[in-house]
């Protein structure tokens, strides 16, 4: 009898362990339609969203925080940890209680996935959430240095950005209304009135502000508040032909966030960040109104914010504009004069390093091809007195001290010649009788032809010139003494 009801014990759990295993297949119902339906507005409007945005080909995740995930879009074998859902076609489960997840760009194996924290059973949500998600995969796609879409604001900028700046505050609070405003105005003419006020007052706020924090505004709308935009533009597309059933849930979102951009500073518990999830919709929702679709390739090929293409659009800068372009065609009288002006003064200053170079006298060369940063730092210079040759080449015409780890300094009081490209310092330092060198106190000669290496506790010592290093080889060839800095 004992032996009975331990199995059945066994049986009982075992068998409640693997109902605990299984997908919650209604809930995963609901997450399956709104990945057909992210498909069918990535297949039919992604491009009208954004320029070559198709998050109908980004895999989703749809986590149930206290359950696990459900993976669908994806292709090939499935990542370690899913299995297939036999009853959902492109489905697979992967058990885990991630408590702490959040809807966000994530990766599975290198891969790139849009992920879905599953809070609310409105599927137009849903599939809105999901399109901004998958929004963020195609930002980071399309990262590339030195632009400014897709690289991201500095988040750590929260934990210092002025909030309590009554300033600060009262000008960006004002700035929510006058978007607000423009976004209901029943003519483009007083949008474009209430859109030069909004850049007006962003342009004064930004202009007292320390610049780090105007630039985590710009940043953080380009790229949560472009991200939202795609998610606005979503729910305009279920409202219009999605789903039956999923329309009004659509339209009562939209309906929901003119409130939070009417009072964008107000809320006590929602992040500092999330006001960009106002604002940069709600810029872009203008321009598509005042400037069609075409703003959009324009912002990329200009490496512009949505201020810069509001300003355009409002028509704030036109006299500055027509002022530029009439400018512009006089600097393009200019180009060739300017261009000769360059390569003479190039060629001027190349010269005018080998002239110093060719002096009489012992020439030193200090090089830092042993050292590990294989250049020298600046200890000390003139800024009245420095030349630049090109863009790796300066002469420095009266003082400066060059330093290395090594440790390594000198300090010249001569013209000396600096290429950075090579790591090398030059200089012709005077009289070579005038010129002493030691190793460890004791003098030293190094005679044509010769190397020394590995000296210790090396010391130049010039009139003019003087160079300390640890430790260093040392050549001579005619009237060129080359010095390499190393290590310890």
């Amino acid at each position: 009898m004992r032996f009975h009801r331990i199995s059945i014990t066994t049986l009982v759990v075992i068998f409640s362990r693997a109902l605990n295993a299984q997908a919650p297949l209604d809930t995963v119902r609901i997450a399956a339609a709104v990945a057909r339906e992210v498909v069918r507005v990535g297949e039919r409007n992604g491009n009208n969203i954004w320029p070559s945005f198709r998050p109908d080909t980004i895999p989703l995740s749809f986590v149930i925080p206290s359950r696990g995930d459900a993976l669908i879009g994806w292709r090939g074998a499935l990542p370690t940890g899913y299995t297939a859902i036999a009853e959902i076609p492109g489905a697979a489960w992967r058990e885990q209680r991630a408590l702490g997840a959040a809807s966000t760009a994530t990766s599975l194996e290198g891969r790139s996935v849009a992920q879905v924290v599953i809070n609310t059973l409105s599927p137009s949500m849903l599939a809105a959430t999901a399109v901004h998600e998958a929004f963020h995969v195609f930002e980071g796609a399309s990262r590339r240095p030195n632009r400014k879409f897709g690289q991201g604001e500095n988040a750590m900028l929260v934990s210092t950005y002025p909030v309590f700046d009554e300033r600060n505050e009262i000008a960006f609070a004002l700035e929510g209304k006058l978007l607000a405003s423009a976004l209901t105005a029943p003519r483009n003419s007083e949008k474009r009135s209430l859109v030069r006020q909004f850049v007006a007052v962003r342009r004064e706020r930004h202009r007292t502000l320390p610049s780090q924090f105007a630039e985590f505004d710009e940043m953080s709308e380009l790229n949560e508040g472009l991200a939202e935009y795609a998610l606005v533009r979503a729910l305009q597309i279920v409202a219009a032909d999605g789903p039956a059933a999923w329309r009004a849930g659509a339209i009562r979102e939209m309906n929901s966030r003119l409130p939070l951009l009417e009072e964008v500073t107000r809320s006590e518990n929602l992040s500092l960040r999330f006001r960009f999830y106002q604002t940069g919709p709600a810029q872009g929702l203008l321009l598509d109104e005042l400037a069609g679709p075409n703003w959009k390739s324009d912002m990329l090929a200009r490496d512009a914010t949505l201020e810069d293409m509001l300003a355009v659009a409002s028509g704030i800068d036109d006299a500055a504009i027509a002022a530029r372009d009439i400018a512009e065609k006089r600097a393009s009288a200019l180009h060739e004069q300017i261009v000769a002006q360059i390569n003479h003064l190039k060629s001027a200053r190349q010269a005018n390093a080998d002239s110093l170079l060719s002096l009489p006298g012992l020439k030193l060369i200090l090089s830092a091809d042993s050292l590990p940063g294989k250049d020298f730092n600046s200890c000390g210079y003139d800024p009245q007195n420095l030349l630049q040759v090109s863009e790796t080449t300066q002469i420095q015409m009266r003082w400066w001290r060059p330093c290395a780890g090594g440790p390594t300094y000198a300090e010249f009081n001569v013209p000396s010649v600096h290429d950075e490209a090579h790591g090398t310092v030059s200089a012709v330092i005077g009289d070579e009788a005038s010129v002493k060198l030691t190793s460890n106190g004791q003098p030293l000669i190094i005679r044509d032809g010769e190397t020394r290496r590995d000296l210790t506790t090396f010391k130049l010592v010039a009139p003019r010139a003087t160079v300390e290093a640890v430790r260093a080889d040392v050549s001579r060839a005619g009237n060129v003494l080359e010095i390499h800095p190393k290590r310890p």
